[in-house]
């Protein structure tokens, strides 16, 4: 019996079968659920000639100038080799953190601003493929400083947010090979595909408190499915996390802040070319018991030069006095040790001996 309008469709006596009509309407709902999907669009990847032509003009490079300022011409134009870092015209002094995979290729440019001073970010951020207003890019980051990682196959890996604290921690730890996700979101599982079978320690920033998703927290979950996916060690430390104080956590200090705060530099950095300069209002005391071998590490309290210079830089924020630095103020008061073997002046190591201690857990020993 066939249906009004239809001689093929309707209910067949023979079989028993139903054949129903199906209008234009129903035929696009069907092939919207039942046909496969599109194929995923490539990756897109810039040319080499776009980085290479960024690398030049570090004379006006903010972010260059400070790691000058702090660790010495010789170690920091090493690193600027290492990682690519590249000079931008979107901005008078902003930088560019080139994203190149474990393959070689360029996959994106993240163009930033800091102050040559202080290193802090300044408000300004946007991609090289926007920039040059290239049409239907599709950015698909991988880790910065993932093209590090075929070069060294046998170190330890450490993950960051950003890219500016990898930069930092290579220049302290280079016994590692220190990537940033870019963000406290940027753990996605394709990432890790460069990591198989590697020992990695994932470093996430402290978290205000009442913030909404703390960092340790949201690393630890997403590292978790991660494990069950790819082969290698991937652990979250909780180093920081657990031995910060409330006034750290209020901050959002990293890696990079506490390797700052302590002035901490490699031990193989001691000549006068690479050595990093000291602020300016802190002096170092004679040691009176320089060449007590018993005595290899000796309390010995800061001395502060109360110069104009220092005091017009303080400033009030959120109730507390602060330096120039951008920390509080009542920090410079603070206690610290002098290695006696090396003369280096390691700033807050009483209040936070953290980077000493993750020292030796980065040389395994």
């Amino acid at each position: 019996m066939p249906y009004v309008g239809f001689e093929n469709k309707g209910f067949c006596h023979s079989c028993g079968g139903t054949f129903l009509p199906i209008n234009e309407s129903m035929e696009k709902d069907f092939k919207r659920y039942f046909s496969p999907p599109p194929p995923p669009k490539p990756i897109s990847y810039l040319e080499p000639r776009i980085l290479e032509a960024s690398l030049k003009g570090y004379y006006k490079n903010n972010f260059v100038s400070f790691l000058k300022s702090t660790f010495g011409d010789a170690l920091t134009m090493k690193t600027v080799e290492t990682y690519k870092i590249g000079t931008s015209k979107a901005r008078p002094g902003a930088n560019v953190f080139w994203y190149i995979d474990d393959c070689q290729k360029i996959r994106g440019g993240k163009i930033m601003l800091y102050d040559a001073s202080t290193g802090k970010r300044q408000d300004f951020f946007s991609w090289t493929h926007s920039r040059l207003k290239l049409d239907d890019y599709n950015l698909k980051r991988c880790f910065f400083g993932d093209h590090l990682l075929k070069s060294n196959p046998s170190k330890d890996v450490g993950i960051v947010e950003s890219e500016k604290t990898a930069i930092i921690a290579s220049l302290v730890f280079p016994e590692m090979v220190w990537l940033a996700s870019g963000g406290k979101s940027g753990l996605n599982p394709y990432k890790f595909e460069s990591l198989r079978n590697r020992n990695v320690f994932l470093f996430p920033d402290l978290t205000k408190q009442g913030d909404k998703e703390n960092c340790f927290e949201l690393w630890s979950k997403d590292v978790e499915p991660i494990k069950g996916i790819i082969t290698g060690r991937f652990e979250v430390s909780d180093y920081f996390e657990s031995r910060a104080t409330d006034q750290e956590k209020e901050l959002s200090l990293d890696l990079a802040d506490f390797i700052l705060l302590n002035n901490w530099k490699p031990e193989n950095v001691r000549n006068e070319a690479n050595e990093p300069l000291q602020k300016h209002f802190i002096s170092e005391e004679e040691n009176p018991n320089e060449g007590n071998e018993q005595n290899e590490l000796i309390e010995k309290p800061f001395i502060l030069e109360e110069t104009k210079d220092y005091i017009s830089q303080l400033y009030f924020e959120n109730g507390m006095v602060m330096n120039g630095m951008g920390y509080p103020a009542d920090w410079d008061l603070i206690g610290s040790y002098t290695d006696l073997k090396t003369k280096d002046f390691i700033r807050m190591a009483v209040k936070n001996p953290l980077l000493i201690e993750l020292r030796k857990q980065f040389d395994l020993s």
